[in-house]
């Protein structure tokens, strides 16, 4: 994690060394970063930089952490629907928001791209949290629902979560490894497959 001789410095430069770090990882796994590259862009001295962070895996860490923070606020209008509406308008409104921010930082998803193609180590683990926290907003709202009579008590509420959490994980940045997505597509898409959740596929 960032130390506090880190934390105390100005914002301007906490930022340049953010960006100079988002700008490698998004290029690079955690493995093949290069901390010159990161020292370089940032211009600080290398020997600054360990007195900012432990090691390589403190920086990766730390910019996940406050890339989730910011995809978390920009998220948050969503939550004016949780448990207040049926679970599908709030993940429909969470998707897009999650989705928009996305797009409007794409070296967010080439970050992710990368993260989820060098699954493992401190990548795997930082997966894993995330989905984790998904998991537990989304099934804390589907069993809501259940109780409430807005889902049905047959269905298998970690199926739909799991669902839910690969929708908002996984889809988003596989997808774009294909195509450039715009957020009429992504709304498009996102339409599209709550609308087969809801109504099924069976005549």
């Amino acid at each position: 994690m960032a130390t506090q001789t880190f934390r105390n410095l100005p914002d301007a430069k906490r930022e340049r060394v953010l960006a100079a770090a988002i700008d490698e990882f998004s290029q690079r796994s955690v493995e093949d970063a290069k901390i010159s590259n990161i020292v370089r862009q940032a211009g600080i001295p290398r020997g600054s930089l360990y007195q900012y962070f432990a090691n390589k895996e403190d920086i990766y860490i730390y910019v996940f952490e406050t890339l989730r923070e910011r995809r978390l606020e920009f998220v948050k209008p969503a939550f004016e629907y949780y448990k207040t509406s049926p679970f599908l308008v709030f993940f429909e409104n969470f998707y897009a928001r999650d989705a928009e921010f996305l797009i409007q930082h794409p070296k967010h998803i080439e970050l992710g791209k990368i993260m989820y193609s060098h699954a493992r180590g401190v990548s795997l683990g930082l997966i894993q949290t995330l989905q984790t926290r998904y998991r537990d907003i989304f099934l804390i709202a589907i069993e809501h629902d259940k109780e409430h009579g807005r889902i049905r008590l047959d269905v298998d509420s970690a199926v739909l979560v799991d669902l839910c959490v690969h929708f908002v994980t996984d889809v988003f940045i596989f997808q774009n490894i294909n195509q450039r997505l715009s957020l009429n597509g992504v709304r498009k898409h996102l339409t599209g497959t709550l609308d087969i959740i809801r109504r099924g596929i069976t005549v």
